[in-house]
């Protein structure tokens, strides 16, 4: 051992060879340092953020103070050291904001102590046990990246890839438009006339996609983690925005507001996002950005991907108790192509934790396999149409999805095309909900909708709710068979298929859901021996093979009832 403070004796009596007996260096005969241009030079295809200046120094605090028309910020648990240089970065304080808006953005404009700074604004409600989250904006290091992948996409090459560290990267910019996206970081237009590239937004570990711990009192950032400091003013800021430039989110392609995912005109482009956590400022009346807006893209494969809103459901901070409320805004998590597009939609392992009036826009040819959403206003939204694009006409299959204190389980948004559509399959919704809920659009909306949902969890039966009449067939997955015995008038459920009626105590009249689009069909036993009848009455001034009712007169008397044209008829 004695030997060994000559690296080229020791090298030698160890027994080592390789690259093991050789110096670090850049010449001939030396190894690369882990900086050399060596390695780099290996995969010009990857455009890491942090070569650009992207800084990973995300901080949160849960113990923030601040007193209306102040300034000051209060952490008595001392996070703001000399040594984190606080000063000059940006800051969110939940709750500090005007009512619905409820984060206050700002920056840091001067260190008192560890426990206290000042703020460039005022806060607008006296707020204490506050979530604070800080850190420096890299919105021009992660766009120089985007920018810098693309030059090379326009090189000729068929790949590139922005890179992300696992880091949380604070992103504090305004929108842009500039490529014709409305996006804090944005991708651009690519010919529909030239090969397709594909732009990759990668990050590290599937566990991007993790699921919060109802007890957590910090929001899930995982990973490879963007995290948005972009809320608007106002209702009225939102829908302006939307209205000239299309939905906003921290990354986006192109979008309906220029034009594309409009009436078939898309982006040749095939964005990817993989192993990344994208979080966004919370706001209780859902005025947040969403997280991805690949709208007026052609083809899109997200996978690996958590989203959310600095929320936290732990007490005393319960953002989501009223996910009703989410719905005063038209933020929308995560938007997929439009209808119309080329037949490549993937979303694999997507968690949305909460916060968007919209949890996912999903949309003709997608393909969503393992996917949650919780406390949104609603949990998955069936695009038939929207902001101008042509309906769909092609189906969408969704394996696996948990929803859960959502306002709306399932919601359609527009019909699709020739009033047929968007046409769903869900193998497993699964939620916990009393009251499990189909809503849309508009009526035209519902009854345009066509597919099959299979309820899972343990919802309640009787809270089984459509909005309007629709035509997505329910399935009642609590049950080996869809069964439900009858002992007084009532109205059958969407989810029933076959009803045991016992009149013993008195008549009892069975009356139809609307048989305009309900895939339902019912089949009616009267059970008991009585002389009591059991009377089958249509919705409104539906009628029943011509009349307005059907009656059971007899024990063990069956009747199933198929719709048609807005009125029932006996088959059996």
């Amino acid at each position: 051992m004695s030997t060994l403070n000559s690296a080229v004796v020791g090298r030698a009596e160890l027994g080592l060879g390789g690259a093991a007996i050789l110096d670090v260096g850049t010449t001939a005969g030396t190894v690369a340092a882990g900086d050399d241009d060596r390695f780099s030079a290996a995969a010009p295809w990857v455009f890491d953020i942090a070569t650009y200046g992207a800084v990973g120094d995300v901080r949160t605090a849960t113990d923030g103070a601040m007193t209306s028309s102040s300034a000051v910020l209060t952490c008595a648990s001392g996070p703001f050291t000399a040594a984190s240089s606080p000063v000059g970065k940006y800051v969110i304080v939940k709750g500090a904001a005007a009512n619905g808006v409820t984060s206050l953005v700002t920056t840091i404009l001067s260190r008192q102590s560890n426990t206290q700074v000042t703020l460039a604004a005022n806060a607008a409600t006296t707020v204490s046990g506050a979530l604070v989250v800080w850190g420096t904006d890299n919105t021009d290091a992660i766009q120089d990246a985007t920018d810098a992948a693309e030059a090379y996409l326009a090189a000729g090459n068929t790949y590139a890839q922005v890179y992300t560290p696992p880091k949380p990267h604070l992103i504090a910019g305004p929108l842009n438009n500039t490529k014709s996206g409305n996006g804090q970081i944005v991708f651009g237009v690519y010919s529909t006339a030239a090969n397709k590239p594909i732009l990759e937004f990668r990050g590290e570990s599937d566990g991007a996609a993790a699921v919060r711990h109802w007890q957590q009192t910090v929001p899930q950032i995982s990973g490879s983690a963007w995290i948005s400091a972009g809320v608007f003013a106002s209702t009225g800021a939102q829908t302006t925005n939307i209205n000239a430039d299309g939905n906003p989110a921290v990354l986006s392609g192109p979008t309906e507001g220029f034009g594309y995912g409009v009436a078939a005109l898309y982006s040749n482009i095939m964005p990817v996002i993989r192993n990344m956590t994208i979080m966004t400022t919370h706001s209780s009346f859902g005025l947040t950005y969403g997280a991805a807006n690949l709208y007026g893209c052609a083809n899109a494969h997200v996978e690996n991907l958590g989203v959310g809103t600095l929320g936290t459901v732990a007490s005393p901070s319960t953002d989501y108790s009223s996910p009703g409320t989410f719905g005063t805004g038209l933020s929308v998590g995560l938007l997929l192509p439009a209808p119309g597009n080329n037949a490549n939609v993937i979303a694999k392992n997507i968690s949305v934790g909460g916060g968007y009036t919209y949890a996912m826009f999903i949309t003709e040819h997608a393909v969503v396999d393992r996917y949650m959403a919780l406390y949104c206003w609603a949990g998955l939204v069936a695009v038939g149409t929207y902001a101008g694009s042509v309906g769909s006409v092609h189906a969408m299959l969704v394996l696996s999805a948990s929803i859960e204190a959502c306002t709306n389980e399932l919601y359609i948004m527009g019909a699709g095309s020739s009033g047929i559509g968007p046409i769903i399959d869900i193998n497993q919704l699964s939620t916990e909900s009393g009251t499990p809920n189909i809503a849309g659009s508009s009526a035209a909306a519902m009854l345009a909708a066509r597919g099959i949902v299979r309820l899972t969890g343990l919802f309640t039966e009787s809270g089984v709710t459509v909005g309007n009449p629709c035509g997505i067939k329910l399935i009642n997955g609590q049950v080996p068979y869809p069964v439900r015995t009858v002992t007084a008038s009532t109205t059958v459920r969407v989810i029933d298929e076959v009803l045991l009626v016992d009149a013993t105590a008195g008549a009892i009249t069975i009356t139809l859901i609307s048989a305009a689009s309900t895939p339902n069909q019912y089949t009616i036993k009267k059970v008991d021996a009585s002389v009591n009848t059991v009377t089958i009455d249509g919705a409104g001034s539906e009628t029943i093979d011509g009349a307005a009712t059907k009656v059971l007169t007899t024990q063990w008397e069956t009747v199933t009832v198929i719709p048609s044209g807005g009125n029932w008829y006996v088959v059996s």
